[in-house]
């Protein structure tokens, strides 16, 4: 990773976007590749998620927004992220059943449509980044509605249409996410009503006393045991950034619920997994180490410095971000990152996965302004009005 002038966010705006819009672009159908390989060509022989789609259009309409990016570029990402968001709400939804896909060939037509509420979660959360860019989008949030009203449990939603088990609450974490988005941009109260519900499972059901964050539940939500369970630690740094940010939010009366605990412990907690070098591990237990979990450290590093939190020195953002150019950053193509290393720091991953763009838009953007992405104020003030 090569300095660059601005911070994360001229490295994101000068080489990330470039690389990504160019060939991390399928420019004949006018969607993005799976990932890259490491020397930055596409693979266009890998199947495609259809949530990759989404979170690129929200990665491509977040930074559009950001203050100071240069109008014709800021149109471009805006144009890139509506045409992502047509393609997944024309061609997503499979014939017949209507189930959202998952999984599409490489020539795009739709191989799995299980109507996954993780999926569903990143298509909301993308809905929401173009109503704060200020594209009219109400009428695809309410088809996107009912879609997951179709998935509604009596706790919670369900996996998919086919109420698949485990139940989980990575899913859940996504809506939450989603959902703060959507209030965000619109000021419409359902939706911090649907995001006090999946906090409240947070707080509740999902993170124990003992602030383990357990990710697999039986059909009524009873955590699995043994070896059917297991613990991300990226999930629970990412939680902290996302009740910030539902803590910054203008919320109706009486929608606040029972705080979560302490950011301090729950930082705590995550980062007693930590391996000796510094790395936060996909999964506790396991030497695997994917970039996505360090952005995740650092988003939330540093959003407990701006708060005044007293981090050790190799949680401090800098030491975070110093880990992250070393091991995950350094590659030949500038813009490109390395996806997952082992506990002895071998590469073990062979792409770039395009997925991991929206983390480090998220990290990034938050690391450089110590606020978060979504905070910043959207492009028009009219949303509200067409979706309350």
């Amino acid at each position: 990773m090569s300095a660059a002038p601005g911070g994360l966010r001229g490295w994101l705006l000068d080489q990330a976007v470039p690389l990504w819009t160019g060939a991390g672009w399928d420019a004949a159908t006018g969607t993005v590749w799976e990932a890259l390989d490491h020397a930055g060509r596409p693979r266009r022989d890998l199947d495609r998620r259809l949530r990759v789609q989404a979170r690129q259009a929200y990665a491509f309409a977040t930074l559009a927004r950001q203050p100071g990016v240069c109008p014709a570029l800021a149109a471009d990402l805006r144009t890139r992220a509506e045409g992502l968001f047509d393609f997944v709400m024309t061609r997503g939804f499979a014939p017949g059943s209507g189930n959202l896909a998952s999984w599409l060939a490489p020539d795009l037509t739709i191989r799995t449509a299980p109507h996954d509420l993780y999926d569903l979660s990143f298509v909301l959360l993308a809905a929401a980044g173009l109503a704060a860019a200020g594209t009219d989008v109400s009428a695809e949030i309410a088809r996107l509605e009912g879609a997951l009203d179709r998935l509604a449990a009596p706790r919670g939603w369900h996996e998919c249409a086919a109420r698949r088990l485990p139940r989980r609450q990575n899913p859940h974490m996504h809506l939450f996410e989603a959902m703060c988005a959507l209030y965000r941009a619109t000021g419409a109260p359902r939706f911090a009503a649907r995001a006090a519900t999946c906090r409240r499972l947070m707080a509740e059901t999902f993170l124990g006393a003992d602030l383990r964050l357990l990710e697999f539940y039986d059909a009524g939500l009873r955590p699995l045991t043994g070896a059917d369970q297991r613990e991300e630690p990226g999930h629970l740094v990412e939680w902290i950034a996302l009740e910030a940010g539902w803590q910054a939010l203008d919320l109706p009366e009486g929608a606040g619920g029972a705080p979560l605990p302490p950011p301090e412990a729950m930082f705590a907690a995550a980062t007693a997994h930590l391996s000796p070098g510094g790395l936060l591990p996909d999964v506790a237990g396991q030497a695997s180490f994917r970039l996505w979990p360090q952005s995740e450290l650092l988003r939330a590093a540093r959003l407990m410095q701006g708060a005044g939190a007293d981090l050790p020195e190799r949680l401090r953002p800098e030491a975070v971000l110093a880990r992250i150019r070393a091991g995950y950053l350094e590659t030949p193509v500038p813009g490109g990152w390395y996806d997952q290393r082992d506990g002895k720091g071998a590469l073990v991953s062979d792409t770039m996965p395009a997925s991991t763009f929206y983390h480090l838009v998220e990290a990034f953007l938050c690391h450089d302004s110590g606020r978060l992405a979504g905070l910043t104020p959207p492009a028009v003030d009219q949303t509200a009005k067409t979706l309350s």
